[in-house]
């Protein structure tokens, strides 16, 4: 079953990116008034237990991918630059793979110095992840500002964007709790 699902996930990633190959953002949702981020999932270079709760007031981006995909597997080093040039927000590549191993093979193939979870096929759902890649950009308080659908070769510069607001806002904050 979990197969057949992650297959429906990259047959849909390619539909996607084949029907609108340079997908923009989404509009940001509204904001709600419970955070939408809640997860605890295992890391695929270690396996211990990775969650949200442990992001309290940090600013995430979840990237929902598949590493059978192959428009996953070009988006990840794109995450990874990204990563690099905004040390402020946690990078998350959330694999829906049921195990590590090939998720794994990925990261060190590419040397990426990722985070990056494993089963999180639960999460996906929770998201309403319906292709992959897909990714949420969240606040330090946990709320969705901003979804970017399928794979976009700028999509790194399109990061930068979104979160050029959000590095203020954990300044903001770590000078608040002082």
């Amino acid at each position: 079953m979990k197969k057949i699902l992650l297959l429906t996930l990259c047959a849909l990633a390619g539909l996607n990116a084949q029907a609108k190959p340079a997908a923009k953002a989404k509009a940001p949702a509204a904001k709600s008034a419970k955070p939408v981020l809640n997860f605890s999932l295992p890391q695929v270079k270690t396996d211990t237990l990775f969650t949200s709760a442990e992001l309290s007031g940090t600013p995430v981006l979840i990237a929902v991918v598949s590493s059978g995909c192959g428009y996953c597997q070009r988006t990840l080093p794109q995450l990874e630059a990204a990563r690099r040039a905004l040390p402020d927000i946690k990078i998350i590549a959330a694999f829906v793979d049921g195990n590590p191993k090939r998720p794994l093979a990925l990261l060190n193939k590419n040397n990426l110095r990722l985070d990056a979870v494993y089963n999180a096929m639960p999460l996906a759902k929770s998201l309403k992840v319906d292709g992959v890649p897909m990714m949420f950009l969240f606040d330090a308080k946990h709320q969705l500002i901003k979804t970017f659908d399928g794979y976009d070769e700028n999509r790194t510069e399109e990061i930068k964007q979104a979160a050029k607001g959000l590095e203020k806002e954990v300044n903001m904050v770590s000078v608040e709790a002082k």
